[in-house]
């Protein structure tokens, strides 16, 4: 049973690299595909008409010219010097079957709770019941129906109902044209506690290892303005250490084990009190950090040689944690709260199997041209050409429909099947240029031409 869903046709914005596992599609049975294999091998009549425009003379001797300029073989005097001993038409003819396949995979998604989520009801159309004028009203809560078929509504509020991912038709926007929509699948959402922060919405700032200072980059943790420690703050006996040296125990018992920034082996010293600016705390070997231990500012030193970000502390507040030491949670958003979903992957794609009658053209050139289309079919199912005067085409006609219903009726679902057979027009023409003699193609509704390296070869003294 399928269901129409307006809500699905959403793309996630956030669609990140996910390993999507694929969902067969359940309605493929073996039965199924029997009956469908049978189908196709019901004969169509083909009828095409025996008249089609040749490719007169004038046209072969520009299309010449084009080619022979390009490849720099012949100039214009030679070619209308050139006799045509022979123009031999003939086609070419290039039957194409594709199959236009969905193919549907699911994986579990994460998202913070605050993110958009579809909790409004949305209008389920049924497409089994399209005809009865039936509508199902489906929300993420609850589930109205206005059918009044007792085995419907058993069906519809069944544990089971929108549970599988082939439940609800997701369209394309073209047909017979690749494309992958990545959806969330509704009514599979789910809230939980966020894994990474244990719901508390707060992680420790690994940055600043929790304590909510930094050095500061711009002093460089000396605490004066330019940079530089001055010898009065490491010479004094009272500070016996420098700024940026770990390996010293520092003034008042605090030793390198206790605080060492990311970027610099600088030593922290944290007052017992902290009430006010003075008593906030600060690197070892700054200014004050001297004025802390010598009761008096450090000798030749003035307000204006601090450091105007740290003031002469030689520390800062950590940019990350805006000095708390704990930052918002990424995963929940700061919620505590984790919403789970499905997200759903519908892939359309086209599985193209052409062939091209026996010609004395390669195949690659032929797929540049342009033929006149003399048959063309879209169907679920089509069925294989049994009428056409070429057998060779029958034959093929049979093979590629038969082996494409075994091929994708196992791992995708067929949403339309078209072939066609295109007619292209081919002029081998025999030319003789002096004493010389070759050939070359015209071929197709622009008329390209193909000259053979043989061709080119037995005339380079005349170009």
């Amino acid at each position: 049973m399928d269901v129409e869903h307006p809500q699905i046709g959403k793309t996630l914005s956030n669609s990140t690299s996910t390993a999507f596992s694929p969902v067969p599609f359940p309605g493929n049975t073996r039965q199924q595909q029997q009956e469908n294999l049978d189908l196709s091998e019901s004969p169509i009549r083909l009828e095409e008409g025996e008249n089609f425009n040749q490719i007169n003379e004038d046209e072969i001797r520009k299309s010449l010219l084009v080619e022979a300029k390009r490849r720099k073989c012949w100039n214009s005097k030679a070619i209308e010097k050139m006799v045509f001993e022979e123009i031999v038409h003939n086609c070419c003819y290039h039957y194409v079957l594709e199959s236009f396949t969905e193919t549907r995979s699911t994986a579990d998604a994460v998202q913070p709770s605050s993110s958009t989520m579809s909790n409004s009801s949305a209008l389920v159309r049924i497409r089994s019941f399209e005809e009865s004028g039936s509508t199902v009203d489906i929300s993420t809560n609850s589930l109205t129906s206005k059918i009044n078929n007792p085995t419907v509504t058993k069906t519809l509020f069944s544990a089971d109902f929108g549970h599988n991912p082939w439940d609800f038709d997701v369209k394309p926007d073209d047909d017979f044209v690749n494309q992958i929509k990545i959806l969330e699948m509704p009514n599979s959402q789910r809230l939980s506690t966020c894994h990474t922060c244990k719901g508390e919405a707060l992680i420790h700032c690994f940055h600043c290892r929790g304590l909510g200072t930094d050095k500061c980059t711009y002093c460089r943790g000396t605490g004066m303005k330019a940079g530089v420690a001055h010898p009065a703050l490491y010479t004094h006996p009272m500070i016996g250490t420098f700024s940026g040296d770990n390996r010293k125990s520092v003034g008042g018992g605090i030793s390198s084990s206790n605080r060492g920034f990311p970027f610099s082996g600088t030593a922290m010293i944290k007052p017992a009190l902290l009430g006010s600016q003075r008593d906030k705390p600060y690197a070892a070997g700054t200014p004050v950090h001297f004025m802390a231990k010598a009761g008096l500012p450090p000798p030749g030193i003035g307000q204006h040689d601090l450091c105007i970000f740290c003031h002469g502390r030689g520390i800062r507040d950590c940019q990350h944690c805006k000095g708390q030491g704990k930052k918002c949670c990424l995963a929940c958003g700061g919620n505590g709260q984790v919403r789970i979903f499905t997200k759903l992957k519908v892939a359309f794609a086209v599985e193209c199997s052409d062939y091209y009658t026996p010609c004395e053209m390669p195949d690659h050139l032929l797929r540049q041209a342009n033929g006149q289309l003399i048959f063309t079919e879209t169907r679920p199912y089509v069925h294989p050409i049994r009428k056409h005067k070429i057998k060779e085409i029958n034959e093929v006609s049979k093979h590629f429909c038969a082996a494409h219903l075994k091929r994708l009726l196992d791992s995708c679902r067929v949403l339309k099947q078209r072939h066609c057979i295109e007619r292209i027009m081919v002029a081998k023409v025999r030319f003789k240029l002096g004493s010389k003699c070759g050939r070359f193609f015209v071929f197709g509704d622009q008329r390209l031409c193909y000259i053979p390296k043989e061709s080119i070869s037995s005339n380079c003294s005349l170009v």
